[in-house]
């Protein structure tokens, strides 16, 4: 199982960066990636960006973007000068679902797992994932209910897939896992 970070959901959108401020003078902008990997951009044909205080939104078609560091920097067709570039420093930028990447059977993105009701092979319903965390092994599915938290490692051997209608993740976790997260305060020695 893989899971790609790209960016937060907002309805039909994905925020997938931030207009860190414009770059050189003829209008290129340097984007903070949210996914952390600047190579993702260059898959992004439609960009729609959020001014965050009032909301208001700018559609452009990307142009050339490269990678500067942990940085990409980008073209936006239609926009041209330093000062018009500046002024979208801080904008949220933004593409449709419908642009993302296709994933593979075994891929997920996050924003497609994120609040997801959990249950387990045998029918038991732990909750639902609230969070990733990010390890150099693999990710681990973090999921919250009933007063517990459990952390299921992301990984084929325990998570099964989806539910049948699609609108839930079925875990097969190795055993006493599910009673070591549930058990106890942290730091709890008992």
């Amino acid at each position: 199982m893989k899971i790609l970070d790209v960016g937060v959901a907002h309805g039909g959108q994905i925020a997938v960066g931030k207009v860190a401020k414009a770059h050189g003078i003829k209008g290129e902008i340097k984007v903070y990636p949210f996914s952390g990997n600047p190579d993702d951009f260059r898959g992004y044909r439609l960009l729609t960006l959020v001014e965050p205080e009032h909301g208001l939104t700018k559609s452009y078609a990307a142009g050339q973007s490269r990678s500067m560091g942990s940085l990409v920097i980008l073209q936006l067709e239609g926009l041209s000068g330093r000062s018009a570039a500046e002024a979208l420093r801080g904008w949220e930028v933004r593409i449709g679902r419908e642009f993302l990447p296709a994933r593979g059977p075994e891929t997920f993105y996050w924003h497609e797992l994120v609040g997801l009701p959990v249950i387990t092979e045998a029918g038991q319903e732990l909750g639902r994932i609230t969070s990733l965390l990010t390890t150099p092994a693999h990710d681990i599915l973090v999921i919250t209910g009933g007063g517990s938290e459990y952390l299921i490692p992301a990984v084929g051997a325990c998570v099964a897939g989806l539910t049948p209608d699609g609108k839930g993740l079925v875990v097969t976790p190795p055993p006493g896992l599910l009673e070591m997260n549930a058990g106890g305060t942290p730091g709890d020695a008992s």
